[in-house]
């Protein structure tokens, strides 16, 4: 009976595997010097730099991909250093340096992807979604998307600070 037992299980192991297709995300890397981070609002208009990620992303396997991002929050730029002195204090800037994105899944979606996550602000997390797509290029590929925030729910509540920020993202990156 042993002698039965162990080749069987062997065969079995060996068909089941046969099949087993694994599929490991693709490890992005940003191209330093092309991406953006632009945001927009009713009563000004800036841009973030500093853009530190992981991104696994694979259109096949949205299961193994994630994304993780950072910002440094000192590098906001309205275009006006006394505004950007008090988007820093709101900011608080001197205790939470960085603005942290992190994904707990990525589905596709009617006009490409949306990636679900956690975006902290200050000591503040909230969930969010944000819709993107993904445009392969001969080096690489462009991720893009866009998403808003109200800066309040984050305790981002300085004088003058916008209701609302509209997010515009463009990361280029090669594999």
């Amino acid at each position: 009976m042993k002698k039965l037992i162990y080749p069987l299980m062997i065969t079995i192991f060996l068909g089941s595997s046969a099949f087993k297709v694994v599929h490991n995300a693709t490890l992005w890397k940003v191209k330093e010097d092309a991406y953006s981070v632009k945001f927009t609002s009713n009563k000004f208009d800036g841009t973030f730099s500093g853009l530190k990620t992981e991104l696994l992303f694979d259109e096949n396997n949205l299961a193994a991909s994630k994304m993780i991002a950072t910002i440094d929050a000192n590098t906001i730029n309205t275009g006006n250093g006394m505004r950007n002195g008090h988007a820093k204090k709101g900011l608080d800037t001197k205790n939470f340096t960085t603005v942290k994105f992190v994904s707990t899944s990525i589905e596709k979606a009617t006009n490409g992807y949306a990636v679900i996550g956690n975006l902290t602000i200050k000591d503040v997390s909230k969930q969010i979604k944000i819709p993107f797509t993904f445009t392969k290029t001969p080096d690489g590929g462009i991720f893009a998307g866009s998403f808003s925030v109200k800066p309040a729910e984050y305790k981002v509540n300085k004088s003058g600070t916008p209701e609302q920020l509209d997010f515009q993202l463009q990361v280029p990156v090669t594999k």
